[in-house]
């Protein structure tokens, strides 16, 4: 992402209601899980530290680790007391083999300056046999505007492609569903219109992370809990985003369980 765009986020992921609603879906597929009560988690690609700092406040028995490949966004999650953060690439992430019970991969596989490929080999290569892959992913090209080009967002996604993707990487899908329906006609339309200014205009794109008043803040944090939650009950086929679940297959006696 630009600099200025790590700096936007810091300033707003802990209040933001889309924040708060992808921060309930990462705590629904945790409960689900089944998780170890020492759960050894990566954020991979964690950004400024957000969903690692309420996953500290929600699971502090949880041992908690995350990369990011910006300088920046690393000194914002030190900046939190996440120590366990460092410097790194997706591509090569600086862990053993069998090493997590979840990696978190958040809006990242998205991003110009990694390849899905090598970046879901790796996190693959860090799980454990049996261990969570929770992903998040901008939903449908037709949502492409000046937000993209603002956090440099170069691909987005449809919940087939999300299992083909999971299903390349030997990867069990558990769940794949969209979320954030609710805004998909509107985000549309606005969206569409960024990409109708001139270029000169693009080249200083900003995200769409603006917080709201406090009261329809929280209007929207509600609206998009529910709208999650019917998304994921009756796999509504369309919204802004993608949800998915999958699971590094166990090997018992030669054969993939």
């Amino acid at each position: 992402m630009l600099a200025a765009e790590y700096n936007i986020l810091r300033h707003v992921e802990d209040r933001h209601w889309w924040h708060a609603v992808l921060r309930r879906q990462v705590m629904s597929a945790l409960t689900c899980a089944s998780l170890p009560p020492r759960a050894h988690l990566l954020d991979a690609g964690c950004g400024t530290g957000g969903m690692l700092a309420f996953l500290r406040e929600k699971h502090p028995h949880f041992d908690l680790e995350g990369v990011d490949a910006s300088e920046l966004a690393v000194r914002h999650c030190l900046a939190r007391g996440l120590s366990q953060v460092r410097q790194a690439s997706v591509h090569d992430l600086p862990y053993a083999s069998d090493t997590f019970d979840v990696v978190l991969s958040l809006d990242v596989l998205y991003h110009t300056n990694v390849e899905e490929t090598r970046a879901l080999t790796e996190m693959r290569r860090v799980l454990r046999p049996g261990g969570l892959l929770v992903l998040n992913l901008p939903a449908f090209e037709c949502l492409r505007g000046a937000h993209d080009v603002a956090v440099c967002g170069t691909r987005r996604y449809k919940a087939c492609h999300v299992r083909q993707m999971l299903h390349r990487h030997s990867l069990n899908d558990v769940m794949t569903h969209y979320w954030n329906a609710w805004l998909f006609l509107p985000l549309l339309a606005w969206r569409r219109m960024s990409r109708r200014l001139p270029e000169t205009e693009l080249s200083a794109a900003t995200s769409d992370l603006i917080l709201s008043p406090v009261w329809l803040n929280h209007v929207l944090t509600v609206v998009g809990n529910l709208d999650a939650w019917l998304c994921r009950l009756l796999r509504i086929p369309w919204g802004s985003s993608v949800f998915a679940m999958a699971r590094k297959p166990i090997q018992a006696e030669g054969a993939v369980l």
